[in-house]
């Protein structure tokens, strides 16, 4: 475990069950993942079950994502209370929560509360994609643009499915443009990450490339969070019936 002052490990039953019981009543959005993996789900507590402790969350509407969690030894769970971000990990089961599926984690004997917040992923929806432009002298006309796939407030991740960007890994690209459905666009610098090659349904592959932004203002951190914001409260609104 950590043990610069950032982190703060919480071993109180008490404490962990109260915790807990916040992020399910505030209705806190929860990332679950497994690291080093490109597999996450962003989900909410639906109950915490009284008689066993286990925390009852929502699936993914994607059958292959469960089934990659469910499979998992173990998922890390994180969610976002007063700033501070909430850790712990552990396995997932299959349960069912008013008759509909759902994943039951156990309450963790342990669980961390991170200073630094890290950055979850949200997924942005292809019905009203959100693009990044490229630009650089090794790219077909100087530049190439890409529809995002998710977006934190530390990177992106971009769909390449004719695998155009040959060296992503250490590239810094000068001068892109990310730009937002609803928010706008802003000029930023991104540093290569890596690229991946994830496996789809019906033996599809999906092409992708991974960067963190480099020398980001705050002014523009600040418009990014805006937009993964928007893209929070939209996915609240469809989970608890207040969208399509």
């Amino acid at each position: 475990m950590p043990t610069d002052d950032s982190h703060h490990l919480v071993t109180l039953p008490l404490e962990i069950k109260s915790i807990i019981n916040s992020i399910y009543k505030q209705k806190t959005l929860v990332h679950l993942d497994i690291p080093g993996q490109d597999v996450s789900l962003l989900s909410t507590i639906l109950e915490i079950d009284a008689k066993t402790g286990n925390v009852v969350m929502d699936v993914s509407s994607e059958t292959d994502i469960n089934a990659y969690l469910l499979n998992a030894k173990s998922v890390r769970f994180q969610a976002s209370l007063q700033r501070i971000l909430i850790e712990f990990h552990g396995p997932l089961t299959s349960t069912t929560q008013d008759g509909k599926p759902a994943l039951a984690m156990p309450q963790p004997t342990a669980l961390q509360r991170l200073q630094r917040r890290e950055y979850f992923r949200v997924d942005v929806p292809l019905s009203n994609p959100a693009t990044c432009t490229l630009r650089a002298a090794n790219l077909p006309d100087g530049e190439l643009t890409l529809t995002v796939r998710d977006i934190s407030a530390g990177g992106v991740q971009l769909i390449d499915m004719q695998q155009q960007l040959t060296e992503v890994a250490g590239a810094i690209y000068n001068g892109c443009t990310l730009d937002m459905p609803g928010i706008g666009k802003i000029d930023l610098q991104l540093r290569g990450v890596r690229s991946l090659t994830l496996a789809q349904e019906n033996d599809k592959v999906l092409h992708t490339a991974a960067f963190r932004y480099f020398n980001l203002p705050g002014n523009k951190q600040i418009t990014i969070q805006q937009y993964i914001g928007s893209l929070e409260r939209l996915i609240m609104a469809r989970r608890w019936g207040g969208g399509n």
